[in-house]
This record gives C-alpha cells, sequence and structure tokens, in this order.
C-alpha cells in the first residue's frame, strides 16, 4: 500500500500512440512506448498487469480540442454544481470527457464567476487504451488535458507578459496555447510539421498568423493586441526561428531551451529529446494537478481503493493507540498497585503510632482504659432524660476552687471521691444506707449525726437533686487537724455554689466529741505512712428552676 501510494503510472496519449513512464518518489524509473493497436493495446494490457496497486494519470494530447469562455453567476455548494452541469450540458451535450476550469472573478458589482469549458471532441484514439485500463481494474485516477499542464510551464519560465502564445514542437506535432494574464484561453495542435528545418520559420509564422485570426475571431484579442511568442524546444532547434520572426516580423519572439529545466527535475535529456512530453509528464508525476476531465464511474475505482487505504490506515492507527493505551493503563495499574501497597504499609505503621499515642494521650495518670470508660459512663448518663451531671458538676467545681472557699484554711489536691449515690427527692430528710463505709470511717461516727435532717422549704412538687459522696484524703500524714480543715473547706466551697440549696457533712475524718472512748497507740502516730481517712458529705441542689445567678449575673445550668 505504501509503495503503491509512492508510485506512480504517468501516460501521455496521441492519435498515434501511448506514452508510459513509471515514476517513484518523482523520479522517473523507466518509459515505454505502446502503439495504438490491437497488439500495443495487449501490451499494454501486460504491463498494467505488472502494476495493479500504482495509480495511474492519463494525459491526452488532441487536435480535436474545444474551448469556451464562460462567465456565471456566483454561487456556492449544490446550486454551484448544479449550474456548472447545466452549461456542460449546454456546450457539450453527448459528450463524455469534459470540465469547468475556474479561471476568476470580477470585481464589479455582480462578481460573477469566469469559467473555461473544456472538452474533447473526438475521443476515439482514447478508448482502446480506456477499456485495456478498465479490464485490468487499474487505479485510474484521472484524465488531463496536456495544454492545462503547459500552464504550469509560463510559472516556471516566469513569463510575465499579459498575451502569450506558447509554442512547444511535442512528438504529435506543434502546439500553440494561448495565455492571458497567465490563465489558459485556447490551445491548439498541428500535428503535421515539415521535416526541413528550413521551413520551420515560415511554418511557424503561418501557424501562427491563423492562431491570431482565430483568437480575433473569437474576441480573445483585437486587431491591436502585441502578442509574445515564446517558442520552447529541448535541443535548441527553435532558437533561429526565433531570430528569424523577430527579424522579419517585428514580433516579440522569445526561444526557450527546456533542457535546464529537465536537468533540474532529473529528467534524461535524450529521453526529453526524443519525448519533449516527458516534461508535462514529470510536471504531473510530482503532484501538479489540473482539471479531471474524467467523469466518476472511470475513476471510482482508485477512489474505493483510497477509501480501503484510509480504513486500514484508519484501522493500524487505532490498534497502534489501543496498543499504547493499553500499555499506559497497565503502567498506571502497576503504579497504583504499589501505590496502594505502600498506603497499605504506611497504614499499619500509622495504626501503630496511633496505638502508641493513644496510650499515652491525654498526659495524665489516669490510664486510657480508666478514660474510655469514664466517656462512656457520660455517654450513658447523657442518655437518661435526668442525669447526676449537675451534682458532678458541682463537686468537681468545688475541688476546683482550691483556696478560693469560703475556709481557706486547707488543699484539696489530695481529695479523692471514692463514691456518689444521687437520686431525686421531694423530702431532703432522705437517708443513705450505705453499709461500705471503711472500718476507720465509721469508728469516727460520733463526731456528726449520720443521716441527720435538713430543712427544705415545703414544696411537694418540688424534686431536690440529693447526693451522698464518700470522700477520702489520700496521703494522710496523720495531720488530722488539716483533714478537718479540708473536709471543711471543701463543704464551704460546694455550698457557696449557687445551684446548692444544703450541705451537710455526715462524717468526718476523725472523732472530735469529748465523750469518745481514747483508744490507740503511740506506735500509730509514729509510723511514716498513715492509713487514708474518709468523710461523707450530702449534697443537696435546688431544682433547675429555682437555680439562682452566680456573682456574674449569668444564670446557672
Amino acid at each position: 500500500m505504501i509503495k503503491g501510494n509512492l508510485n506512480k503510472i504517468v501516460l501521455c496519449a496521441t492519435a498515434d500512440n501511448l506514452r508510459a513512464g513509471i515514476w517513484y518518489a518523482g523520479k522517473l524509473q523507466g518509459c515505454q512506448t505502446f502503439i495504438n493497436n490491437e497488439d500495443g493495446h495487449a501490451v499494454f494490457a501486460g504491463f498494467l498487469r505488472q502494476h495493479l496497486s500504482t495509480p495511474v494519470y492519463l494525459i491526452v494530447d488532441a487536435v480535436e480540442e474545444d474551448y469556451r469562455l464562460e462567465s456565471l453567476p456566483h454561487t456556492s455548494g449544490a446550486a454551484k454544481r448544479e449550474l456548472i452541469t447545466r452549461k456542460l450540458n449546454q456546450f457539450y451535450r453527448g459528450l463524455y470527457y469534459r470540465t469547468a476550469h475556474f479561471i476568476s472573478r470580477d470585481k464589479d458589482k455582480r462578481k460573477d464567476d469566469n469559467y473555461l469549458f473544456v472538452a474533447l471532441n473526438n475521443d476515439e484514439f482514447i478508448e482502446g487504451w480506456i477499456n485495456v485500463i478498465q479490464r485490468a481494474d487499474a487505479q485510474l485516477v484521472g484524465i488531463y488535458l496536456l495544454p492545462m499542464l503547459s500552464k504550469l510551464l509560463v510559472k516556471q519560465f516566469k513569463l510575465t507578459a499579459p498575451d502569450i502564445l506558447l509554442c512547444e514542437q511535442l512528438s504529435s506535432g506543434l502546439r500553440q496555447t494561448y495565455f492571458y494574464n497567465g490563465r489558459l484561453s485556447m490551445s491548439r495542435l498541428v500535428p503535421n510539421v515539415p521535416d526541413d528545418i528550413s521551413k520551420l520559420a515560415y511554418f511557424y509564422l503561418a501557424e501562427t498568423e491563423k492562431t491570431r485570426l482565430y483568437l480575433m475571431s473569437k474576441r480573445f484579442i483585437s486587431l491591436e493586441t502585441r502578442m509574445s511568442l515564446v517558442l520552447v524546444s529541448a535541443d535548441g532547434v527553435t532558437q533561429h526561428i526565433s531570430q528569424a520572426i523577430s527579424q522579419d516580423q517585428g514580433l516579440d519572439c522569445l526561444n526557450i531551451n527546456s533542457s535546464d529545466m529537465a536537468k533540474s527535475l532529473g529528467l534524461p535529456l535524450d529521453m526529453l529529446q526524443e519525448m519533449p512530453e516527458l516534461l508535462h509528464m514529470q510536471l504531473l508525476a510530482n503532484g501538479n494537478l489540473v482539471d479531471n476531465l474524467a467523469p466518476e464511474k472511470l475513476t471510482k475505482g482508485f477512489r474505493f481503493r483510497q477509501l480501503k487505504l484510509i480504513i486500514g490506515i484508519a484501522t493500524v492507527a487505532a490498534a497502534v493507540l489501543g496498543v499504547l493505551a493499553s500499555a499506559w493503563m497497565l503502567v498506571q495499574g502497576l503504579n497504583n498497585q504499589t501505590a496502594y501497597q505502600q498506603a497499605v504499609q504506611d497504614t499499619v505503621v500509622q495504626e501503630h503510632r496511633y496505638r502508641d499515642v493513644a496510650k499515652s494521650y491525654p498526659a495524665t495518670l489516669i490510664s486510657a482504659n480508666d478514660l474510655q470508660l469514664a466517656v462512656e459512663l457520660d455517654r450513658k448518663i447523657a442518655a437518661y432524660p435526668q442525669s447526676p451531671r449537675r451534682m458532678m458538676q458541682v463537686l468537681s467545681a468545688a475541688l476546683e476552687s482550691s483556696g478560693q472557699g469560703v475556709l481557706d484554711q486547707g488543699s484539696l489536691e489530695n481529695v479523692q471521691l471514692d463514691r456518689l449515690r444521687w437520686m431525686l427527692s421531694s423530702d431532703g430528710n432522705v437517708k443513705d444506707d450505705d453499709k461500705s463505709m471503711p472500718l476507720a470511717a465509721s469508728q469516727a461516727a460520733g463526731n456528726a449525726p449520720a443521716n441527720a435532717g435538713v430543712a427544705l422549704a415545703a414544696d411537694a412538687a418540688a424534686l431536690y437533686e440529693v447526693g451522698f459522696v464518700t470522700a477520702e484524703i489520700a496521703g494522710f500524714g496523720g495531720d488530722y487537724r488539716a483533714a478537718l480543715n479540708t473536709v471543711n473547706s471543701y463543704a464551704a466551697n460546694i455550698k457557696a455554689d449557687a445551684r446548692v440549696a444544703a450541705v451537710e457533712i455526715l462524717q468526718e475524718p476523725v472523732n472530735v466529741s469529748s465523750f469518745a472512748d481514747l483508744q490507740g497507740s503511740t506506735a500509730d502516730e509514729q509510723s511514716a505512712q498513715k492509713p487514708p481517712v474518709y468523710f461523707k458529705l450530702k449534697v443537696i441542689l435546688k431544682p433547675v428552676d429555682q437555680a439562682l445567678p452566680d456573682a456574674s449575673g449569668v444564670q446557672q445550668p
């Protein structure tokens, strides 16, 4: 498929024969001539069978050509195609090979489009070659008129005169093509060129006059138009003709040797002298396409194969992109897998670090298990409609206000709450039936009447929060007076809270009654570590709706 795109077969058909050249990447690889008869058609068929995948371009060098200049209203799209087709049918109804070449657009108000309509009046000389191409199923790209390729020579030779008559000596005869401002207007082929060089000057001059009269009849030029005559040849034979015409007739005549151009294009000079039309074939092989005369049904094979080629290339490109995408996704998957494994390892490390931190957080002597138990207990308490939260807040606030109580006689740092019994009651004289009081505390129970009565406001509908607190003084060193001061200070702090209705010391850490029995020994006083002493309080909170504002004036919760 790639080789077929690089290779090109360029044909040039005349009335007598067919030139066939093979180009590879713009370089001529070989050329062959086929006679226009049955034997030549058979040989040409064998030639095509060797190059079925190579695109074929056919140049026609015919005598019977027709050129018509016409202006059409400016349109586009389907309307433009319909208008051009209608005009072609009007000019060349029944002719098979025809086309419309866009020339220019007028600059007046209407801005009409100028077209050159071209057709072959007689196509019998190429029918045999077309039949061979169709039977071989060759890839015919298009059929092109040789004068349209001559327009490229005008550009290559940089001819800028407004009216140019290009005279080319070809193997088929003398081709005269008229260009107006570099645009093709008309061309004619004179097949019978004299072999006698001495008669060539007169022959050129006579044919030029015929062409001039034809152009004047078609109103392409006027009588005063001064044309520039350009003679092109590969062997320089037209040089003396150019000089003779310039001297005798006073015409602007220019001689051009195409051998320099052939060298730049890589054409062998001997082949160009034998077949001057190779210059046009080379221009077409280089990709300089002109308007196509072939109908669509002759080129459908090439277009179908081009479509197959495009589909094949698209398929290969899609497959390559799919492989690349798959490879990219595989790499991404491997990278993600590696990242996932690394994340798992990092998670394990973070979990170990979290456990280590959790064991020592917060910075307190209380263990993590006890903290977790306290949190769970708080959640359970909060779930009840009424809870001992206020009672616990009062007791905690009294401990935190050490040194700020009414009786600032002892430190509360060693006070440790061991038990709290909380209840709701309208009776302030409710008793506590706790039997778990330590022995030392029970021996000192005579210092205060257990569960003594408290006088409260008589309101049967009011519910008071009653709490029985059992606490100890940790790290007791034997100083009972300091212990008593601590208890009294703690009770005073509780009493100072606006939410408290009453505080009562049910048991003190030592019996201070004068009627208490004297027991103990001096060994107990001298021991380095004394056992902890216990005391018991009864705290009654006011109902929530009776709470008084604190010193700052804010209602206590």
